[in-house]
C-alpha cells in the first residue's frame, strides 16, 4: 500500500482573543483532500474532514482569524497590529516554541 502526502491549499493562521494582550496562535491548514488540520501553541494537533468543522473548534475556543483583525480589535488587544507577526519555524518544534507570546515579549 503506497502512501500519498496530502498537499496543503491553504493555511491560516488565528488568535485566541481571550489571551489578548497575550498572543496564543492556532495554524489551520487546509488539504487538497478538502480536510484541515489544527496545531496549536501546546503542540496539539487536531484533524477534521473539512475546514468548515475545523473553523467552527476554533470559535468555539475562543479564537478570531488574524486576517480579519481590524483598528477596533487593535486597540481591545492593547497592541498595535503592525507589530505582531505570524510565528516561523525551520521546523514544528521551533515553530511551536513561538505560538505563545506574552505582551511583554512583543
Amino acid at each position: 500500500m503506497q502512501f500519498q502526502q496530502k498537499s496543503i491549499i491553504k493555511e491560516n493562521w488565528w488568535l485566541m482573543s481571550c489571551s489578548f494582550p497575550n498572543l496564543n496562535w492556532a495554524r489551520l491548514r487546509t488539504y487538497d483532500d478538502l480536510s484541515a488540520e489544527i496545531l496549536d501553541c501546546d503542540g496539539s494537533k487536531y484533524t477534521f474532514s473539512n475546514e468548515e468543522e475545523a473553523r467552527y473548534f476554533l470559535m468555539e475556543d475562543e479564537f478570531t482569524l488574524f486576517e480579519s483583525l481590524d483598528r477596533e480589535d487593535e486597540q481591545e488587544i492593547g497592541i498595535s497590529l503592525s507589530l505582531i507577526h505570524i510565528p516561523k519555524g525551520k521546523n514544528e518544534r521551533e515553530l511551536i516554541e513561538k505560538m505563545y507570546v506574552k505582551q511583554t515579549e512583543i
